[in-house]
C-alpha cells in the first residue's frame, strides 16, 4: 500500500479532494492486519476502481486515529462524499466489506 496517512492535517485534505475512499487503519505488529491488507486491496482494485486505499499506522498517527474514535486494529472506514458510512473492526468478513461498499459504491458512481 503506498498511500499513508500520517496526521489529521493530510487526512482533511483527502476528505475534502477525494469523492469516495477507505481507510485502511493497522499497525505493524497486527499479524491479521497484514494478511488483511493485500486482500483489501485486491477487492478495491478490481471491484471499486473508483475508491482510493488509503493507510494509517495506529502507532504513528494517535491523534488522527483516536479522532476517529478506532482504538483496535484492523479497522476500515469508508468514506463518501467527505461522510463515513462503513466502519468494521477486529474480525470481519471481506465478502460482507464488499457487499456494503458495492450499495453506497452505486449510489455515488
Amino acid at each position: 500500500m503506498q498511500n499513508i496517512i500520517n496526521s489529521i492535517e493530510a487526512f482533511e485534505i483527502i476528505k475534502e479532494k477525494e469523492t469516495a475512499f477507505v481507510l485502511y487503519i493497522t499497525d505493524n505488529q497486527c499479524n491479521v492486519g497484514e494478511s488483511v491488507a493485500p486482500k483489501l486491496e485486491k477487492l478495491i482494485a478490481e471491484r471499486f476502481p473508483k475508491l482510493t486505499l488509503y493507510q494509517t499506522l495506529l502507532s504513528h498517527a494517535p491523534e488522527l486515529t483516536a479522532q476517529l474514535s478506532v482504538f483496535v486494529v484492523p479497522t476500515v472506514l469508508v468514506f463518501f462524499e467527505g461522510k463515513q458510512y462503513i466502519q468494521k473492526s477486529r474480525s470481519f468478513s471481506l465478502e460482507a466489506l464488499q457487499r456494503e461498499i458495492q450499495r453506497y459504491y452505486e449510489m455515488v458512481f
